[in-house]
């Protein structure tokens, strides 16, 4: 499927990012100095939306915004020169956007992250309904607030239901809730994160899959990223385990998983085997941990020969 035929919307979290590079993680009640300070664009789906960009595939990200406010106008502004497109997104005034700052620990590519949300609210199901589904030929979300996330992915199956063009739909799961396992059957493609995982007792990609494949619904696929060894997946196509792809220095790995994730998703939708897929977002994510953020992610992959899935 060429790229002018896909769109894929991504529904979550966006805020702002404020990354500190340091020498040294900081020891409690110490002093470290920052080398380097920058500015980003945070949150998951944000993110994904990002490297989308980067990879050339179009997409449109779903989240609150308030682009009067100064961090709001800064995060709007940098995600349409990714060439995200923001016209989705549910505007709240008065407030300005989440924060989170990360410290990176230059030796190492570490990164530690202090979330504030505060009462920044989520993306309403009343917004989401405003949304023409037609236009995309995947949608992706984030699994949070589920008031709202069960009513948007009861309205995409009902969507699919009927006689028209079905639209795949993946759910990310990062952090343990209790809604979170009932989720799973809902969708066609399940990512859970290494944290979650562990949160449910689980110390590997294969314990992970063995216990949470029962839970798809036939047909789905559950997909395992486990950092720097690589990513595992099951499905009707089978059980694949694949490599990471480390550069020769880790850099940043703020948002590594959110490249993976976004790589995936570029592979699959645009009709890849998903061995092939894993392969290429683990060559995705490893070229992004050798660089800092996201800028560029085209040409270091060129440079590794790493092709686009278009």
């Amino acid at each position: 499927m060429a790229v002018s035929d896909r769109r894929i919307l991504c529904v979550g979290v966006i805020c702002f990012d404020e990354l500190l590079y340091c020498e040294n993680y900081p020891v409690e009640d110490s002093v470290e100095m920052v080398v380097t300070r920058e500015l980003r664009p945070g949150g998951n789906a944000a993110n994904n939306c990002a490297v989308l960009g980067e990879l050339g595939v179009q997409c449109d990200l779903f989240g609150t915004l308030n682009t009067n406010s100064r961090s709001g106008s800064f995060v709007t502004e940098q995600l349409e020169s990714y060439g995200v497109n923001l016209k989705q997104c549910e505007i709240v005034e008065g407030k300005e956007l989440p924060m989170s700052t990360c410290i990176i620990n230059k030796r190492n590519g570490s990164r530690t992250i202090l979330h504030h949300s505060g009462d920044w609210p989520w993306v309403s199901y009343e917004a989401f309904l405003k949304i023409d589904l037609s236009q995309y030929t995947w949608i992706h979300l984030e699994a949070r607030n589920f008031d709202q996330l069960k009513k948007m992915v009861k309205r995409i199956h009902a969507w699919n239901s009927e006689e028209r063009r079905r639209i795949p739909m993946s759910l990310e799961i990062e952090h343990y809730h209790d809604h979170c396992l009932e989720m799973i059957p809902t969708a066609d493609l399940v990512m859970v994160s290494k944290d979650f995982a562990r949160a449910l007792g689980y110390k590997s990609m294969s314990d992970t899959l063995d216990e949470l494949h029962g839970y798809l619904k036939p047909g789905a696929t559950l997909v395992v990223p486990w950092g720097e060894q690589g990513a595992a997946a099951k499905s009707p196509e089978g059980v694949f385990f694949v490599p990471a792809y480390s550069p020769e220095r880790v850099l940043d790995t703020l948002g590594a998983g959110d490249t993976f994730c976004a790589a995936l998703l570029s592979a699959l939708s645009g009709g890849h085997p998903l061995q092939h897929s894993l392969h290429y977002a683990c060559q995705v994510a490893g070229a992004k941990v050798g660089m800092h953020g996201y800028r560029g992610l085209r040409d270091v992959l060129r440079e590794r020969g790493v092709r686009c899935q278009h």
